[in-house]
């Protein structure tokens, strides 16, 4: 619900895993039912279905690790410019920075392994 964009991503493929994950194991564990000619499709099936999760996670997860650099450097901006023309002053704040705090927090949680880069940001917080 509230989990930032990546780590609602990383969420969901998590949570479909665990979901046909339990019914594999009830069906690995009778025999009568691995014996027959479906359970080889059903365990390619579940096979297929699981590597594309774990696929779809990864693919986020370094998708983000790869713009960590892009929000970092919100954080070497000067944070007060002044407008050339009417001089007046703006605060010059890049929301790409509280997006990349977001959701370092929210990969932490759910246990992602988070690059130097983004901690060192959010030890900055």
């Amino acid at each position: 619900r509230n989990a930032s964009p990546v780590s609602g991503n990383v969420i969901w493929a998590r949570q479909l895993l665990r979901r046909i994950e339990d019914p594999m194991r009830r069906f690995q564990g009778n025999r009568a039912v691995m014996a027959s000619k479906e359970s080889k499709k059903i365990v390619k099936l579940y096979n297929k279905v699981a590597r594309a999760l774990v696929e779809f996670e990864t693919l986020w997860h370094q998708a983000w690790c790869k713009s960590i650099d892009a929000g970092k450097a919100g954080l070497l901006a000067s944070l007060i410019v002044r407008h050339p023309k009417t001089g007046k002053l703006f605060v010059n704040f890049d929301h790409e920075v509280l997006q990349l705090i977001r959701e370092t927090k929210c990969l932490q949680r759910v246990g992602c392994d988070i690059p130097e880069g983004a901690k060192m940001v959010l030890l900055q917080e």
